[in-house]
């Protein structure tokens, strides 16, 4: 790559992780403390206004410097963002910052916070009590008291790039089996190559030429300026942001219906519409079978469990099964990549790989080692060790292989609100004590922060950069490295603008918070208070959710034999996974969708099908357009210039 291109992308990266830690965590308007954690789009909102700009000035670049930046300029900045921006928000360092110092800040004799601190390393967090409390309650002159810090950040750094280049390997061995053998089509990148492309997916017209393309963008931004309107005005007629379609579902056998919401997301819409149509209907019908199930219990008199059928305990059970399923239906070329990285077999060819076959075997072998030496150094049994981070790459390995198949643009495309409770339900709490040695429980707690935030989602944007990489002709052997360095980058970032921010305003107040904390510091909160009372009230395992995980697994299993045998079965695994734990968002956007592209196909066809893609396209665009120009707005005028409406993404 250019250095023109590396120069770009640095200083993009600079002011987009500014915008974004602005709009997630110090601009938040409203009351609603979840609204932050909806803020990271797919892809992150500035990214897309970066590469607009850089395509914009594309005259102004070529008197300046006497070229345009070229596609693969414009794609590696693209890249770079993408990797560079999820640090700084929810995801990560404004998860794991708060996570690791709540204990130590809310202790009290009413808690078990401070036995629990007592277990974590020394690395985890700064021990001065004033330095975390000024964190907290902010400083007298806002500064940060870097000297403590550094120690903690340097460790958190070098652990977290770990497991990134641990994941990064993961993705790596199976991209040949997903982009040459399966021909997955990685959705999501239509995106940005519509941008910096000259024709519009479908058409022979520039994608901003497009009449479809600019429907699609007016319809967006009526949706949302009537929003925004009626924050200010309720009597103004407008969608809002979802509609409560369960409230009608008052009496019995009906209730379990009434927790339905129908959420309007034209993005996932507009990215639904490339969505394979069983997916979709997969999707949206077994998430509704969820309450079904209550309501056929309560018809035949069956008393269930409280909390049946335990939804958010079969995902963890369905993903797992798909880590098993995506590993069996590469195992030929795994097998490829284990005889050229272990005997050395010149008939297999790696040289237009991202890494060499032996590179990303003996990276990800070797990432998974060194995550257990390292939980045996800070003394977490190797098989909790193994069972924390085997669901963080499992589920980021899936993910992946969700968003290269189906280019769902969501960040929460795993089981995240499961957290670690899964290890808790299968074990029990009581066999994370040892006696009085708690660092087992505290430090899977700790842990757990990694599946509550994005840090799995990132895999998804390392096998899509390496796809976007091969389709611009970009030397593959570049986005390893520039994506490890672009996360460090984006950590450092990350560090300096959420630590001051802490120490200005206080971290109980940012976030959506108030006194108490926001989102970010309320999630912690409840994981510890959980592992407090487990020391209290240490329990066994739970057998419901066990049975839960394990059916989640074997449908699951069961959901890809039939496909097996059955080659035009409308139920698809993929569809039921996804939709265990973040249906409540998408099974409404995966309805209207499933609707729309099924009349398509039946009354045009393919043809129509693809004459129709630029204003799908177009309404995934305009979502991410309107959100970028309201969230500007809020940081110019104020946040409370949209009335507290916010454009979300989840």
């Amino acid at each position: 790559m250019t250095l023109r291109a590396v120069f770009i992308a640095a200083l993009l990266c600079v002011v987009s992780v500014f915008w974004m830690h602005q709009a997630s965590l110090v601009q938040v308007p409203g009351s609603v403390i979840w609204l932050p954690e909806y803020l990271l789009s797919v892809p992150p909102v500035p990214v897309l206004f970066s590469l607009i700009f850089l395509v914009a000035l594309a005259p102004l670049t070529r008197n300046l410097v006497g070229k345009h930046l070229s596609k693969r300029e414009l794609i590696f900045t693209y890249m770079v963002l993408v990797i560079g921006i999820p640090p700084v928000t929810y995801g990560i360092t404004e998860m794991i910052i708060p996570w690791m110092t709540v204990p130590v800040y809310f202790a009290s004799p009413q808690n078990n916070f401070s036995v629990l601190a007592e277990e974590l390393p020394r690395w985890f967090y700064p021990h001065d009590a004033e330095v975390i409390r000024a964190m907290y309650e902010g400083s007298n002159d806002g500064r940060v008291p870097w000297g403590p810090w550094l120690y903690p950040l340097l460790m958190w750094t070098v652990f977290m790039t770990l497991l990134f280049f641990t994941g990064l390997c993961l993705v790596t061995l199976f991209r040949k089996q997903w982009v040459d053998n399966e021909r997955l089509r990685f959705p999501l990148l239509l995106i940005p190559l519509s941008v910096v492309e000259k024709e519009a997916p479908g058409s022979h017209t520039p994608f901003f030429r497009n009449p479809l393309v600019w429907l699609a963008l007016a319809i967006v931004a009526s949706h949302h300026v009537l929003n925004i309107a009626h924050s200010y005005n309720p009597a103004v007629t407008a969608l809002t942001d979802r509609s409560h379609v369960g409230r009608v579902f008052t009496e019995q056998p009906w209730r379990p219906y009434r927790s339905l919401s129908f959420f309007h997301r034209p993005q996932l819409i507009g990215l639904g519409y490339f969505v394979p149509l069983d997916i979709l209907f997969s999707g949206w019908f077994f998430f509704i079978l969820q309450p079904t199930a209550q309501v056929i219990a309560h018809i035949f008199g069956l008393t269930a469990a409280p909390g049946f059928p335990f939804r958010l305990s079969q995902a963890p059970g369905a993903y797992m099964a798909l880590v098993l399923v995506v590993c069996w239906t590469g195992r030929h070329e795994i097998g490829r990549i284990a005889r050229k990285a272990l005997g050395h077999d010149d008939s297999i060819a790696d040289s237009d790989e991202p890494m060499s076959h032996r590179v990303a075997f003996t990276g990800a072998i070797g990432g998974l080692i060194a995550l257990v030496l390292w939980g045996q150094v800070i003394h977490l049994s190797p098989v909790y060790t193994m069972a924390t981070f085997g669901l963080v790459l499992g589920y980021g390995l899936v993910y992946a292989r969700i968003r290269a198949e189906t280019g769902i643009p969501t960040m929460w495309g795993y089981p995240f609100d499961a957290g670690i409770s899964p290890l808790e339900h299968a074990v029990g709490t009581r066999a994370l004590i040892r006696a009085t040695d708690y660092s087992d429980l505290a430090l899977t707690s700790a842990f757990g922060s990694f599946i509550r935030g994005y840090f799995c989602s990132q895999m998804g944007y390392q096998i899509e950069n390496e796809r976007l990489a091969e389709e611009v002709k970009i030397h593959p052997r570049i986005m390893p490295a520039a994506m490890l360095v672009t996360f460090v980058f984006g950590c450092i970032l990350a560090y300096y603008f959420n630590l001051t921010a802490y120490y200005r305003y206080g971290a109980t107040v940012l976030h959506g918070g108030t006194t108490s904390g926001g989102c970010n510091i309320l999630c912690a909160l409840q994981q510890w208070n959980s592992a407090s009372m487990a020391i209290s009230a240490p329990t066994g395992p739970d057998t419901h959710r066990i049975i839960a995980m394990l059916f989640g697994a074997i449908f699951t299993v069961g959901l890809v034999a039939l496909r097996w045998w059955w080659l035009r079965a409308p139920f698809h695994p993929i569809g039921y996974a996804i939709c265990l734990d973040y249906g409540y968002c998408l099974w409404g956007p995966f309805l209207v969708t499933w609707g729309i592209k099924s009349a398509v196909h039946r009354l045009g066809g393919a043809r129509l099908y693809r004459q129709l893609m630029p204003f799908f396209l177009g309404l995934a665009f305009g979502d991410l357009l309107v959100g970028g120009i309201t969230w500007l707005a809020m940081a110019v005028f104020g946040p409370d210039i949209t009335a507290g409406y916010m454009v979300q993404f989840g």
